[in-house]
């Protein structure tokens, strides 16, 4: 049976290597249904949304086997609210102004949406633990966050980014209440779908994510309204994958993406995957 945990592989591992490490167990509050982490390499830690006990679980990043978090945010106060269908599975970390932001209310199945799990973006100091309050909520119907899949921050910029309902909102990395977005990148032309996450890579001003036809696409962060990406790999007609995850590596000029393929199954028939590509273009 498969159990939740982080697993961590040599950035040149193949097909069937072992992980070098895993963070699993009872004693480290790792739960079905988080579909994304973060890692803050300034500070060295894992940062892990925990659906099921409605909590934000902060690791060093050595953390391996049983290891309990350094950290943990959850109770009341933390308005920390969904369940293992409906938000909370994924979250985003801003090294550069000591910051957690944690999307809430998803809309997938069985999620309350308006009601229940209303729509927005928590956001906590890093080094936040307990039961503590966000330093700022995003939410609201001016906001237009709709189900927020994911979220970045473009610290360079000072720019907050949602992606929504097929549409990439751009905020004030400060915003908060019910604030409008500053320019919204959406349309046929742009490609934009609704993306499970996505990166943002401040040294080249570029929003880096899935987009439609099962590719992966990068725009100018500086881009509103219907525009085209500037770059795009046709994943899915490559590999037969559709990327879920994504993560750049700038060091390398490689983009690594995970592809559970479920949704879209691969010909090959293999399941989880991560899928690297060169692509020096958009690092250059």
């Amino acid at each position: 049976m498969n159990h939740p945990q982080i697993a961590a592989f040599a950035r040149l591992a193949k097909e069937n290597t072992p992980p070098t490490r895993a963070i699993e167990g009872e004693k480290t509050k790792i739960s079905r249904t988080m579909h994304g982490f973060a890692f803050d390499a300034v500070h060295d830690e894992i940062v892990v949304p925990s659906p099921l006990t409605q909590a934000i679980l902060v690791f060093r990043g050595g953390a391996n086997g049983e290891d309990a978090p350094a950290r943990v945010i959850q109770g009341p106060n933390t308005q920390i609210l969904g369940t293992a269908y409906c938000g909370i599975d994924k979250i985003s970390v801003d090294p550069a102004n000591n910051e957690i932001l944690l999307p809430i209310g998803t809309g997938g199945f069985g999620c309350g949406g308006q009601g229940t799990f209303p729509f927005g973006i928590l956001v906590f100091d890093r080094m936040a633990n307990g039961d503590v309050a966000p330093k700022r909520i995003l939410r609201g119907p001016d906001t237009q966050i709709r189900g927020a899949g994911a979220v970045a921050v473009d610290a360079v910029r000072n720019l907050l980014i949602v992606n929504s309902g097929g549409a990439m909102l751009i905020f004030d990395r400060t915003a908060s209440g019910n604030a409008k977005p500053k320019a919204v990148i959406q349309g046929p032309k742009s490609l934009m779908a609704g993306i499970s996450s996505f990166q943002v890579y401040p040294q080249k001003g570029l929003i880096v994510a899935g987009c439609t036809g099962g590719s992966v696409c990068a725009w100018s962060i500086e881009d509103t309204g219907d525009v085209p990406p500037r770059w795009r790999i046709p994943v899915q007609q490559l590999t037969g994958y559709v990327a879920s995850g994504i993560a750049l590596d700038p060091v390398h000029k490689e983009i690594m993406l995970s592809a559970a393929g479920q949704r879209v199954p691969p010909p090959n028939g293999i399941m989880n995957t991560i899928i690297t590509f060169s692509w020096p273009e958009i690092f250059e």
